[in-house]
């Protein structure tokens, strides 16, 4: 049955139910809106809980090609250390370790209840910090495989990139998944209408592409050995849908809770604008270390 567009009072309502349910003030989300949110206490309160129903399968998508990467690319015997630099709820590193099984894990998050999360699906050495610090908790050149996996948007890219590679040894691997700013290019037309460039760009500072995201392996003196663009087609019956899935995944999670209540409400409100299709898109480059 087709589910009809969503009214403005639908739109309040939801909005209420959503932060009710979830135990969100209306001053949390207010206080929320400028541009030093704490991601980790983002996770915390209000993604890792419902990150793994990846209801949409965009996130397992990206991750299985990778994982095929792998299986072309790196020799199961060359594989004894890996460092997963968004371990999150821990499904990368679950992946790896499936390809890697006498390799040993580790895994850094800001998130601690995705940390432990994780550390209930496989065995590993949790790290609860910023990925900034990567490199006090290790040696130079110690790991052969290291991801970054649904980070980019979180961080500079390239300034991460170059600092961590610091860590690979010689011939160890390096592999980034990202959303690229071609994803979802319907929602970000219609978010145009309502928010800024400037606030979009700064609440989701998402890498333009994939060549963009090959450039910050190459840029560490890494070489490009295999690449490719995970893309899915999704939709959206109804602005509850919408919602739903941008606060509970994490995809559109650190845009929301910076938007005001009045933004919200105006974007529930545009006219003829569900169901809504879009295409999702993430690059995923492996690279390794000469």
């Amino acid at each position: 049955m087709r589910r009809e567009a969503v009214r403005g009072d639908d739109t309040r309502a939801t909005l209420r139910r959503y932060l009710t349910e979830n135990g969100i003030s209306l001053k949390t989300l207010n206080d929320q809106t400028d541009k030093n949110v704490d991601i980790g206490k983002l996770y915390d309160q209000n993604i890792a809980g419902t990150y793994d129903q990846d209801r949409l399968g965009l996130l397992s998508g990206g991750r299985e090609m990778a994982v095929q990467q792998f299986k072309a690319q790196i020799a199961q015997s060359g594989v004894r250390e890996v460092l997963d630099l968004a371990v999150g709820t821990g499904e990368s590193l679950l992946k790896v370790h499936g390809l890697f099984p006498a390799a040993n894990m580790h895994g850094i998050d800001l998130s601690s209840e995705m940390l432990e999360i994780a550390k209930a699906k496989l065995p590993f050495n949790p790290i609860h910090d910023d990925v900034a610090h990567a490199r006090q908790h290790f040696p130079p050149a110690c790991m052969d495989l290291m991801l970054m996996h649904f980070l980019t948007t979180f961080v500079d890219g390239n300034e991460v990139v170059q600092d961590t590679a610091k860590l690979l040894r010689s011939g160890g691997y390096y592999s980034i998944v990202s959303t690229t700013y071609e994803a979802f290019p319907r929602i970000h037309e219609l978010s145009r209408m309502v928010l800024s460039d400037d606030f979009i760009k700064q609440a989701s500072p998402a890498p333009m592409n994939i060549e963009v995201v090959a450039s910050y392996l190459s840029n560490a003196g890494l070489e490009i050995v295999a690449q490719g663009t995970f893309a899915k087609s999704v939709k959206f019956f109804d602005f509850n849908e919408f919602y739903r899935f941008g606060m509970d995944s994490g995809f559109f999670t650190h845009i929301l809770v910076q938007m005001d209540r009045a933004q919200i409400e105006q974007a529930g409100r545009m006219p003829n604008v569900f169901p809504l299709e879009d295409q999702y898109k993430a690059a995923v480059v492996l690279a390794r270390k000469p």
